[in-house]
């Protein structure tokens, strides 16, 4: 009987901690502002044409980053650019963060995985602090905060008493997120936190479905800090311990249900198959801001699309290609971070040689000149960092854009 009325006591405390945490958070109605509206509603995807990368690039910029046994390079998921640094981290279990020069050259790695009280059991994901030259790592397993300086040497370590997915700093804040928080001092999936840990604000509470999805979630943009809901078709920006409202892409019928989001993350379903049955778009991913331009990626049945917004001209490109016809490199249409003009791609070596030899091609085709074909080869071959692509790093494309 005693056990029994512990458990009854155990359970109506653990209720009332959580829905005092909900009901502290706030909800997405409650962002603040208007949206401006995509209208996506009417593409016939079907039957899109490519986007030619000339449309929004002026110059390409390429920078191939030095192999040696200290930075050999698997599949790279975020990079950024500050001063005359390059930071990345990969994509399937990042162990550390990669720092190179504009020039491509090997400097340092910030933290290390392991066990001990300066290193990384779980790196999710990093962030930049410009103003003080410090680099935040996401330690999903401690639930910390590690920063180091530009160096590589750790400066101190900050409980955040919540697990997290990504991680992103901004004039002092840090904002984390999961989709589904499970633990913790706040049950929400968005929650915002000073630079002593504490928190300042939460939005949408968790629903503890048994998966939660990783996705692209934060962008620095020059309207702010950009966020997104996986599953979803609204775009906020961030300002301080605010959420606002920055844009909606109206996808129309071909939007996600709520019961098709559901049995997703219930696991009655994936992702793919509701994409195959239904011929739905998954939420925005890959988001950048840069100049006049809004870039996004979303998934159509199996193939990923390209959403080019024109923010003064109000108007939308939707491409299962981007075709590159400046330099001939830009193969994957996704992005993987941006500076203040600029949108960095990166250019996979493994098939240089026959990249190469796709330009003898070109010039039959009438489609580069045999100056044009001659020059690009000729300067593929003198940025090349040894002979054997098997042995090289990929490369960092610099895309800066049209004013």
């Amino acid at each position: 009987m005693i056990i029994k009325k512990l458990l009854q006591l155990s359970i109506l405390i653990t209720l009332a901690f959580v829905f005092s945490n909900c009901n502290q958070s706030k909800k997405a109605s409650d962002a603040k502002g208007e949206y401006v509206t995509i209208d996506a509603q009417n593409i016939d995807l079907d039957q899109t044409k490519e986007i030619l990368l000339s449309d929004f690039v002026d110059t390409i910029d390429i920078i191939p980053l030095e192999f040696n046994d200290s930075c050999i390079l698997r599949e790279i998921r975020k990079i950024i650019i500050h001063g005359n640094n390059i930071f990345l981290i990969e994509a399937q279990r990042p162990s550390t963060v990669y720092r190179f020069d504009l020039q491509g050259n090997f400097l340092n790695l910030i933290g290390l995985k392991g066990q001990g009280p300066d290193e990384i059991v779980e790196l999710k994901d990093f962030s930049i602090n410009e103003k003080d030259s410090v680099v935040y790592l996401l330690d999903n397993a401690r639930q910390t905060i590690l920063s180091y300086n530009f160096a590589g040497q750790l400066i101190e370590t900050l409980k955040m008493n919540q697990y997290a997915n990504r991680l992103a700093y901004k004039d002092g804040f840090f904002y984390l997120f999961r989709d589904q928080q499970i633990i913790g001092d706040n049950l929400c999936s968005l929650i915002i936190r000073d630079t002593q840990g504490e928190a300042k604000n939460s939005f949408f509470p968790s629903k503890k479905y048994p998966i939660s999805l990783e996705k692209q979630t934060f962008t620095d943009s020059k309207d702010g800090l950009f966020f997104c809901v996986p599953m979803n078709d609204t775009i906020y920006s961030l300002h301080g311990t605010d959420l606002n409202y920055a844009y909606f892409v109206d996808f129309g019928s071909l939007r996600f249900t709520p019961k098709e989001i559901k049995d997703i993350y219930l696991e009655k379903t994936t992702t793919i198959q509701t994409l195959l049955n239904n011929e739905r778009l998954t939420s925005i991913d890959h988001l950048y801001q840069v100049g006049d331009w809004l870039y996004f990626n979303s998934a159509y049945k199996i193939f990923k699309f390209s959403f080019l917004y024109n923010t003064s001209g109000k108007t939308l490109k939707v491409a299962a290609q981007i075709y590159d016809d400046l330099e001939f490199m830009f193969y994957n249409n996704q992005f993987y971070g941006q500076t203040e003009d600029v949108l960095i791609g990166i250019y996979e070596t493994y098939g240089l040689d026959k990249d190469i030899e796709r330009y003898e091609r070109y010039e039959k085709e009438k489609r580069v000149t045999k100056e044009k074909k001659e020059k690009q080869v000729q300067k593929m071959n003198a940025i090349k960092r040894g002979d054997n692509p098997e042995e090289m790093n990929p490369w960092i494309l610099l895309y800066h854009i049209k004013r």
